[in-house]
């Protein structure tokens, strides 16, 4: 038995990137973990890359003599069907985490069991654009989940008997994750985002693409399916126009957008703490412990 079992789903990835993502796993400063690549059908050599970690804590597992491609839910599902750890992490094929990204979860995972769910803050980077961090720190509750501040997927950490409770990941094209976030919530699970910044996203212009509209309609779908369940206002059915929106403007604006507003906040908070100004809600969180441990948020 492990204490965590890191889950990635794997299809036709660059083989430096799936390298680079694997090995940054491996090099945890958290060791009781098996580590599970599903082959989802990747034209990737996905064995053969594995080998050449000789780690025995790394698994590639598939469909059997299935070469078929079923897409990210049934992936993730299949290894949720192996997976022996209680715990289940998340890494994608093209990002790479921190040394202590699995260490600083699992620390909050064991000492808040009222959390299904706990996420760290990352660093979405590409080739061609300056980076910029995603994720707001704090407790996401409905409201802040159909507003589109969400645990990142990739950078969390679950408690699989609550994902299994629910039925596993939904088979919503592009929006398994939400989806998952609205089933838990509608079960009255709870949801987290841990300060620190531990975890790396890729995100290439080939990326920018599938967050056009005509990729969207798994996403719409969604929203449209939860929000009424989870009791959406006015200012929540906005964030369906604004989905709609960020499809139909050039990706490149929308990421521009999303840089600048980054800057704007960590500036308006840089000037927040040189001037000694406190939360607003001054009761203590428990990602304060992961503040205190860490000296604040991580840079990459």
């Amino acid at each position: 038995m492990v204490a965590v079992t890191v889950l990635m789903a794997e299809y036709n990835t660059n083989p430096e990137h799936l390298r680079t993502s694997i090995g940054s796993m491996l090099r945890q400063t958290f060791v009781d973990f098996e580590f599970l690549v599903v082959d989802d059908g990747s034209t990737t050599d996905v064995l053969r890359i594995a080998s050449e970690f000789d780690d025995s804590r790394l698994s590639v597992i598939s469909y059997g003599s299935d070469r078929e491609n079923r897409g990210f839910a049934a992936a993730l599902n299949h290894g949720l069907s192996a997976a022996n750890g209680e715990l289940i992490a998340r890494i994608d094929p093209d990002d790479w985490v921190s040394p202590e990204y699995l260490a600083t979860l699992y620390a909050f995972m064991t000492a808040h069991p009222e959390y299904s769910v706990a996420s760290a803050c990352a660093v979405e980077f590409s080739s061609s654009m300056p980076p910029i961090q995603i994720g707001r720190d704090g407790e996401k509750t409905s409201r802040d989940v159909m507003r589109g501040s969400a645990p990142i997927h990739a950078a969390s950490m679950m408690r699989r008997s609550d994902i299994e409770a629910v039925g596993g990941y939904p088979d919503r094209h592009r929006a398994e994750d939400l989806a998952l976030w609205c089933e838990l919530l509608l079960a009255g699970r709870r949801l987290y985002v841990i300060p620190s910044v531990l975890y790396h996203y890729r995100v290439e212009p080939q990326d920018l693409r599938k967050r056009r509209l005509g990729n969207r309609g798994g996403e719409l779908a969604v929203r449209m399916h939860y929000y009424r369940r989870l009791g959406a206002g006015p200012v929540e059915y906005l964030r369906i126009f604004r989905s709609v929106l960020s499809g139909v403007l050039p990706q490149r604006v929308v990421r521009g957008t999303r840089y600048v507003l980054w800057r704007s906040r960590a500036r308006l908070r840089e000037t927040q703490l040189l001037r000694g100004v406190s939360r607003k809600d001054e009761s203590v969180h428990p990602g304060d412990e992961v503040r205190e441990r860490q000296g604040g948020v991580d840079q990459p």
